[in-house]
């Protein structure tokens, strides 16, 4: 008799554990569908930014968007990275180093649909709600004039790069006006609209730019065809990095060589609206520097940086230059660089 109320407890808690994990699934679903909503509710914006934690001084940014994909986003602080400019004009990807007379540009890099934006943020929800718990703390916050929602969020488990941070969420478009992030009790990374106005008008040419015409731009064209691992670690110049451990669902769809005469390739590893990306190239003793958080990948200095619902990782590994660019969150995105060899 014992023995059948003992199976009869460990199924019912089997049922139990099932159960939780349905409405978990739901709950998820539903703040999904919301965030989802939300996002798609907003027409354009306008706004000024100020970032801390990404260098000896705040990094000051104008940012500019027009639903669905468009973004331009430019630094204006400090002064040696002023001009520097990232620009999405829903088809075509531009980065531009002024400083440095040194651009890039990603051609067809389309954007994903309608269902797969929203399947990449029931997988984000699922990931934040597993690997941290949320507490709603002000409902009547204000930032950049703005009625938001401010949470306290603090790790469920102790987890490398899982940080406690506090998110300012603007009601009722859930667009992030405000974060605050810290390790060990110190400020780590901060983000702040200081300004803010919605539903703007945009100028047709708003997100078109040229590059000068003594500019160095390296160009990829993602629907160029690809060339196999094999001929990409024959023909190249450095030694091909390729990621071992990728969120499920990824894998490298594509490489492809750019059609500059230095040769760099373009991992593509995208999956139904998780973008991931990684450019290699040689390194040649020399690199742009980019703003960022220092941090360290194995036992290598890495710089990582936000682009918006972007994170950027850039390291050097044995000669090899690499630049690995996602919309994942970005302690996924660090064990995915963790796991490149």
């Amino acid at each position: 008799m014992k023995r059948t109320v003992r199976n009869v407890s460990f199924v019912s808690s089997l049922v139990l554990l099932a159960a939780l994990a349905a409405c978990a699934e739901v709950w998820a679903g539903g703040i999904a569908r919301n965030i989802a909503s939300g996002l798609a509710s907003i027409k354009s914006y306008r706004g000024v930014t100020i970032e801390t934690g990404i260098g000896d001084a705040p990094v000051k940014r104008t940012v500019l968007y027009a639903r669905p994909w468009q973004v331009r986003v430019e630094t204006i602080t400090p002064g040696p990275h002023d001009g520097e400019l990232f620009v999405y004009d829903g088809n075509m990807m531009t980065l531009w180093y002024p400083q440095q007379l040194f651009g890039i540009r990603i051609h067809n890099a389309h954007p994903p649909s309608a269902a797969e934006a929203l399947h990449h943020i029931e997988r984000l929800t699922k990931v934040n709600l597993d690997a941290y718990t949320f507490a709603l703390e002000d409902e009547g916050a204000r930032v950049a004039g703005y009625r938001a929602l401010e949470w306290n969020v603090r790790p469920a488990r102790r987890v490398p790069f899982r940080m406690q941070h506090r998110v300012w969420n603007h009601d009722p478009s859930t667009l992030p006006l405000k974060m605050e992030f810290s390790h060990d009790g110190k400020p780590w990374y901060g983000f702040e609209f200081k300004e803010l106005a919605f539903d703007v008008p945009i100028k047709p040419d708003a997100f078109a730019f040229e590059f000068p015409k003594n500019a160095v731009v390296f160009e990829w064209d993602l629907d160029a065809p690809g060339i196999g691992l094999d001929e990409a670690r024959a023909s190249m110049n450095f030694k091909v990095e390729v990621p071992t451990k990728l969120p499920p669902g990824h894998a490298v769809q594509k490489i492809v060589r750019s059609p500059h005469c230095l040769p760099m390739i373009l991992m593509a590893m995208d999956h139904d609206g998780t973008m991931l990306s990684l450019i290699e190239s040689r390194f040649m003793g020399e690199a742009l520097h980019p703003l960022g958080i220092d941090i360290t990948i194995g036992n290598v200095p890495a710089t990582l940086s936000f682009m918006g619902a972007f994170a950027v990782i850039t390291w050097v590994k044995d000669g090899t230059l690499l630049t690995l660019t996602s919309n994942l969150d970005y302690a996924s995105l660090i064990g995915v660089a963790e796991s490149v060899q």
